[in-house]
């Protein structure tokens, strides 16, 4: 538990197939140096998608755990791998159920594959920056995802957007200040360099700029809601930042 309410579970393929291995088929756990081991290693690393199969499995296993009748998590949240890994993640289920045609494995990839695939309990989120890169990557995802796989996209939160739009009036203003006679008068009055002013307000609008022209094509080409995350220079690293990010989300969606 990292705050009240708020746990964290590191997701390793290893640790996931020895607890799969206790729950199911009550083989108890063995550590490294046993024989039984590099057998259980070659199996979560050496057939292709069983690494994947066994992280998506232990998330699913946390999804459908109760205690009490109850669910033991309101929310998870997975932050999953990148992108160009995350879809193999996603379909390991299904390629899984082409493999396991009957028993035991196939009855637990079949219920695994149904959480992915509803909609009420499971959503992709797709994260994206204001640059050419990220948001190709990004629309990227959300095609394939919608043609690769069966889970549902449910928003695009595009982080690091850069609020400030600097006005021509403004940055008139401080050509004027910077310009020969009153350049000496500026900088006496403002204490330093207004040079440095103004390359900064022409350094924003830029960004600005730049940043609304990507996110324009990313929500051109997303069916899903675009929330933008402003940056963040105010709030120190941390919680102080999670709230602030959470702030904006509440405002984006409202």
């Amino acid at each position: 538990m990292v705050q009240p309410n708020v746990s964290v579970i590191g997701l390793h393929a290893e640790d996931s197939l020895q607890e799969y291995l206790r729950i199911y088929f009550k083989v108890p756990r063995f550590t490294r140096l046993t024989p039984l081991a590099k057998v259980f290693e070659f199996i979560a690393t050496g057939l292709p998608g069983t690494s994947d199969m066994l992280v998506i499995g232990k998330i699913a296993y946390e999804a459908k755990r109760t205690d009490g009748g109850r669910p033991v998590w309101d929310l998870i949240i997975v932050d999953s791998a990148a992108t160009g890994h995350v879809l193999p993640q996603l379909g390991a289920a299904r390629a899984m159920m082409d493999l396991a045609r009957g028993g035991i494995v196939r009855s637990q990839v079949e219920w695994i594959d149904a959480i992915l695939s509803d909609p009420r309990r499971s959503l992709l989120t797709i994260c994206a920056l204001p640059e050419e890169m990220p948001v190709s990557e990004a629309l990227d995802l959300h095609d394939r995802a919608k043609a690769e796989t069966t889970i549902a996209v449910g928003a695009c939160f595009l982080n690091r957007v850069f609020p400030v739009s600097v006005t021509a009036r403004q940055v008139h203003t401080l050509e004027q200040l910077t310009a020969e006679p009153h350049l000496a008068a500026a900088r006496e009055r403002l204490g330093g360099d207004p040079l440095v002013v103004l390359e900064g307000d022409r350094l924003a609008q830029r960004l600005h700029d730049t940043g609304a022209v990507h996110a324009r094509k990313l929500r051109a080409g997303m069916t899903v809601p675009v929330l933008e995350i402003p940056l963040q220079t105010a709030a120190r690293p941390g919680l102080s930042t999670t709230r602030a990010v959470a702030a904006a989300l509440r405002a984006a969606a409202s």
